[in-house]
């Protein structure tokens, strides 16, 4: 037996990395298969550490996650491939995944039953725009990370962290593109800004993009009804329009739903995009690529969110005094032909 084996000793024997090894000897998550082959070279080659080891072990057990959405979220192409995402992390990782839905008949006793029955070690909350509802769920003092932010919602208690795509900047900078190179000069927001924080930040990327620029954000350009007006539904969205004192250079829409009937809208109204006005979405849904004409958006990666969202909650699972954390991933500009007339 080798004496005073190092974890550099276990990497290269296993041809990993030290840091990977590292992770695995310390309780940090790595691959199921990963972590058993660290562990297994440490007691055969005599690991110094083997109590640390063995209390490694024994965190990393099976652990029982909920899915906790207020609708249901499969029949949504932007959480299908979130979910798709989050499954390719369940294996590796020992994760059984159960999804309940928070319905108006569904009370919170019924789901503190539920979480408590199944022994559920952490909570992924999707979907959720009441600002009471979250500080309510938090306080049931499950480990909890969030996707989708409400805009008005309460400082959070408890054990939990937020994950969002990059908006504000993202839009700030495609905006600041067409002022400068396309010559738009008049931006309207189509979507209530109010609804949640992803929306309010495109909101405010356009406006500061005007304001860096030297440009003066008229609202009258825009239509911010709150949610409950149909944006799903191109023949009310033409008569919004149409009470516009003019269409802008560019709209700029809360999302990509909205930009796709924005488009049937503004066809219905004989207009061209872009000759007339530019148009532009959030979040690259497949339906993008093959409007008319083809979305300028902004892909966030969908799969590689919802990995995150199983990374955080673990560390979080397993470090649940950490402070809270604000997560943004990179989303990454698509510029289409509703932006740009050649490309």
């Amino acid at each position: 037996m080798k004496k005073g084996v190092t974890i550099q000793d276990i990497a290269d024997a296993l041809k990993l990395s030290r840091n990977t090894v590292s992770k695995a000897l310390n309780g940090k998550y790595v691959p199921v298969r990963t972590r058993n082959a660290v562990l297994n070279a440490a007691v055969e080659m005599g690991y110094k550490s083997y109590g640390t080891v063995a209390t490694a072990e024994s965190a990393l057990t099976h652990k029982k996650i909920l899915v906790l959405s207020s609708r249901l979220i499969l029949n949504i192409n932007y959480y299908v491939v979130l979910m798709r995402g989050i499954e390719t992390m369940l294996a590796d990782y020992d994760i059984e995944l159960i999804q309940f839905t928070l319905s108006s008949s569904s009370s919170f006793t019924k789901l503190a039953n539920y979480l408590n029955n199944y022994r559920i070690d952490g909570i992924i909350c999707i979907e959720f725009f009441e600002p009471d509802i979250l500080p309510t769920l938090t306080d049931l003092g499950y480990p909890v990370v969030v996707v989708v932010f409400p805009l008005l919602s309460p400082d959070l208690r408890g054990n939990y962290d937020i994950i969002l795509p990059e908006s504000a900047d993202a839009v700030k900078y495609l905006c600041m593109d067409l002022i400068r190179n396309e010559g738009c000069k008049t931006f309207g927001f189509v979507g209530d800004y109010r609804h949640c924080r992803s929306f309010y930040e495109r909101f405010l990327g356009m406006r500061e993009a005007m304001f860096l620029c030297g440009l003066e954000a008229d609202l009258r350009y825009s239509i911010l009804n709150k949610d409950t007006f149909p944006y799903g539904n191109a023949k009310e969205l033409r008569d919004a329009l149409q009470q516009l004192p003019a269409l802008p250079d560019c709209f700029i829409a809360a999302n990509d739903t909205i930009a796709l009937s924005l488009l049937e809208a503004l066809r219905l109204m004989r207009k061209k995009v872009p000759d007339d006005v530019r148009v532009t979405g959030f979040d690259n849904v497949a339906e993008t690529k093959t409007s008319n004409p083809p979305l300028t958006t902004f892909n966030v990666d969908k799969i590689a969110m919802g990995k995150r969202l199983i990374t955080i909650l673990l560390e979080r699972i397993n470090d649940p005094m950490q402070r809270s954390r604000l997560i943004y991933i990179r989303s990454k500009t698509v510029v289409r032909s509703s932006t740009l007339s050649l490309i």
